[in-house]
């Protein structure tokens, strides 16, 4: 599955940065009805690319090859540069996206590319599955624990989906048509918060009612 999945990577790439050029007039004057099908050719190519990514990580995961190199990480400032990142997207959407946590430096011992992997996911779903309202990103230090909140005002989470939402190719049955997924984001970020001792989990009053993930990390 890597060998394919690393076969199929390179050349979407390209397909990608191509439309990036179509798109943005690099050779020459195009209409706007070609501007909107090299839009459509990027993000599918973005879907799937995403797809890939997520399908090597799976096989490092059930392979046991997942790598891992722990350092010294202040994750408040993580959080916050992160946060700050999202404002524009959520701007885009009409969303109001803040930070709501510490401002002290929080170190802890983590794997930086792969914690920044998950708060991604999680903040990516907040966005994806709010039409209207706000997305919070919160950061509590808890002593020997640090715990990072994403509220959202979004369509929330159905008690049965809850139950099985951290597992593989999971997604939303009602709108998996209108929102794109691979349904292995969240699978992959509870293994990442695992290798790291920690956890994941997800609060819901229910659909149409927002709802909040929650990660909390050990500090050693």
């Amino acid at each position: 599955m890597n060998f394919a999945s690393h076969q199929v990577k390179s050349p979407m790439a390209v397909i990608k940065g191509f439309a990036d050029l179509i798109g943005s007039g690099a050779y020459g004057s195009v209409t706007d009805e070609a501007k909107e099908k090299a839009k459509k050719i990027k993000e599918s190519a973005d879907r799937t690319l995403a797809l890939v990514g997520n399908l090597l990580d799976l096989g490092k995961i059930e392979s046991g090859k997942m790598d891992f190199a722990f350092t010294q990480l202040d994750i408040a400032k993580v959080v916050r540069g992160m946060a700050d990142e999202y404002k524009i997207l959520g701007e885009k959407k009409g969303l109001a996206v803040s930070y709501e946590g510490s401002a002290d430096p929080v170190t802890i011992k983590a794997d930086e590319q792969k914690i920044r992997q998950v708060i991604q996911n999680v903040i990516d779903n907040s966005i994806k599955y709010t039409k209207a309202g706000f997305v919070k990103i919160g950061l509590k230090d808890e002593g020997a624990k640090v715990l990072i909140m994403v509220t959202d005002s979004g369509q929330g989470i159905s008690a049965e989906l809850q139950k099985k939402l951290f597992g593989r190719f999971v997604r939303d049955e009602k709108t998996k048509n209108e929102i794109q997924g691979t349904g292995l984001g969240l699978y992959i970020a509870k293994q990442i918060v695992a290798a790291h001792n920690g956890e994941i989990w997800a609060t819901s009053e229910g659909e149409g009612k927002g709802s909040t993930f929650n990660v909390r990390l050990s500090k050693e």
